[in-house]
């Protein structure tokens, strides 16, 4: 009786061991996927500013005179953003 008590306890700590092991590439799938989503959001959003600065400069580019004022715009927005960014680094 104490054997096979030996033997239920070895074969549990085997799949405890196993499960053990699992759970930590689990984890480290989880962590490489969390670094892989914040890369790829990063480039979501420096992409996403492109495109936003391309659209800005084709219509300044092929505009008339109400759109070159929207640009025109849209193009102080974006410095008083940078000049907001610029007075946080400094301060």
């Amino acid at each position: 009786m104490a054997g096979n008590n030996q033997d239920l306890f070895a074969v549990f700590d085997v799949r405890l061991q196993d499960l053990l092991a699992l759970c930590d590439e689990q984890d480290r799938k989880i962590k490489d996927l969390t670094q892989t989503i914040r890369q790829m959001e990063e480039e979501y959003r420096i992409l996403n500013t492109k495109y936003t600065d391309m659209l800005t400069a084709t219509s300044i580019a092929f505009a008339d005179a109400g759109e070159r004022k929207e640009a025109k715009r849209r193009l102080s927005g974006l410095v008083r953003e940078v000049d907001k960014c610029l007075a946080l680094l400094n301060g």
